[in-house]
């Protein structure tokens, strides 16, 4: 047997596997290249597209793909499967055939396996037909199916009987061809018609949609009139009502003006009367003010007088409350510390506040301001070294510096500490000073000493 796999000589492959090409209705051409991705980016390279009117060049490249592959058989046997159900008489002669009860029993007489094809010489004369010549030829090139060495040569040798035939089957292939171009053209039309549908049922579809959103619409505005009638009839007769209404009121209010306008007219009268009256009452009170007037300047002056005392009397009255600040300020701290007796720990902090606040270079140096205004100084450096701690976080951001922030606050520390031991002598050098130097009856005597005996005091 002669399978389609060995080589047979004096038949063209590449003829027949043009004519396969050129057989395929376009229709099964555009399926055969679309379903396999190799020709299909082949064919589409470049931008073009798969159109009936590129088929002549859509066959070229199919070809050149096939000579690269050298007719591979895999490339051969997909074009075969989309051309065999083309040749409909053939395709269904044989596989009826195969299918059949009688080409079982003749598999299995002659021991052949589900996957062999193969005619006998009686059904091989009984369905070639010399008309289907080519086609004979793909099938023994192409086809699965296995033929003798005598239907081989009757496939590839066979003559025709006579010229007539062959003119017959010329005019056939001439036929054929003019057909496949009309098929061609006629499936181009398809397309472009189907496009054309397309087009116009999507058209259709949106006339379709503005039709109902126009009707919807126009629903919407006959609602809408139809309640714009409605109200404007009750709003007609509302305003007549209404009218009717005002020209009753017009009169009434016409009326009642004219009663008003007659009271008010009256008691214009009764109050220019008034008027009068008061005019004279206020000339009267005019000349009364004018001796008020006199007499207010003159108690005014004597007021003044009187503010100037009572300022004097409560500025000595100030000055003898202060007393103590001015004990004080009449202290000449360097030498009363070192004339003090004092503790361990209050000469201590006595020389470290004398130290801290220069009195070495400036012994001229007293308590500025009053004694609270003293302490009061001491305690804000506290105050707001605390503030600087708690809000630490805040303050390095907004300073920019953290480095520099947290220098201030090192040296707050120091300032700080030094304030802590100013305070705790001077708690003990009062308590000194107060209950001890001076007696309760001196306290009490509102006097202020002489410099001269302040120092023999402190002596």
């Amino acid at each position: 047997m002669l399978g389609n796999n060995e080589k047979i000589e004096g038949v063209s492959v590449p003829e027949l596997f043009s004519a396969m090409l050129n057989e395929l209705p376009w229709r099964t051409l555009n399926q055969y290249i679309t379903n396999n991705a190799q020709l299909l980016k082949v064919c589409t390279f470049g931008g073009h597209r798969v159109d009936p009117q590129q088929r002549p060049r859509l066959t070229k490249q199919l070809i050149n793909e096939a000579v690269k592959t050298e007719y591979s058989e895999s490339t051969c046997n997909a074009l075969f499967a989309a051309w065999y159900p083309v040749h409909t008489e053939l395709h269904e002669t044989l596989e009826t055939y195969f299918k059949s009860d009688e080409y079982k029993t003749y598999r299995s007489e002659h021991k052949l396996s589900e996957e062999d094809y193969v005619l006998s010489d009686e059904k091989f004369n009984a369905f070639f037909k010399a008309s289907e010549l080519k086609a004979w030829k793909i099938l023994l090139l192409f086809s699965p199916l296995k033929f003798s060495h005598p239907q081989a040569d009757q496939i590839l040798n066979h003559q025709a009987d006579s010229a007539e035939l062959q003119d017959k089957i010329a005019d056939l292939e001439a036929r054929l061809a003019e057909a496949e171009k009309k098929a061609a053209n006629a499936t181009a039309d398809a397309e472009k018609a189907r496009a054309q549908f397309q087009s116009a049922d999507n058209d259709l579809r949106q006339l379709k949609q503005q039709q109902r959103t126009l009707k919807s619409d126009l629903d919407a505005a006959n609602q809408k009139l139809q309640s714009s009638s409605a109200e404007n009839k009750r709003l007609t007769a509302m305003l007549s009502s209404q009218s009717e209404e005002l020209s009753k009121k017009a009169a009434n209010a016409t009326e009642n003006a004219e009663r008003v306008s007659a009271r008010l007219q009256a008691e214009l009268s009764r109050l220019q009367s008034d008027l009068n009256g008061w005019q004279n009452k206020y000339q009267e009170q005019l000349l009364a003010n004018r001796q008020i007037q006199s007499d207010s300047a003159s108690t005014a002056q004597r007021a003044d007088k009187a503010n100037a005392e009572r300022d004097a009397a409560l500025r000595k009255l100030g000055e003898s409350q202060k007393f103590v600040d001015l004990l004080l300020s009449r202290i000449e701290w360097a030498k009363l510390g070192s004339q003090l007796k004092l503790s361990p720990t209050l000469r201590k902090n006595f020389n470290s506040m004398l130290k801290r606040l220069n009195y070495e270079e400036d012994l001229s140096l007293t308590i500025e301001g009053t004694l609270p205004e003293f302490w009061t100084k001491l305690v804000t450096d506290e105050t707001a070294l605390i503030q600087k701690i708690a809000n630490s976080n805040t303050l390095e951001v907004s300073k920019g510096d953290m480095e520099g922030f947290w220098n201030e606050v090192k040296d707050a520390f120091t300032e700080v500490q030094t304030s802590l031991e100013a305070r705790v002598f001077m708690m003990g050098f009062l308590h000194e000073l107060l209950f001890a130097i001076y007696s309760p009856e001196q306290l009490a005597t509102p006097t202020i000493p002489t410099t001269t005996k302040a120092k023999k005091t402190a002596e």
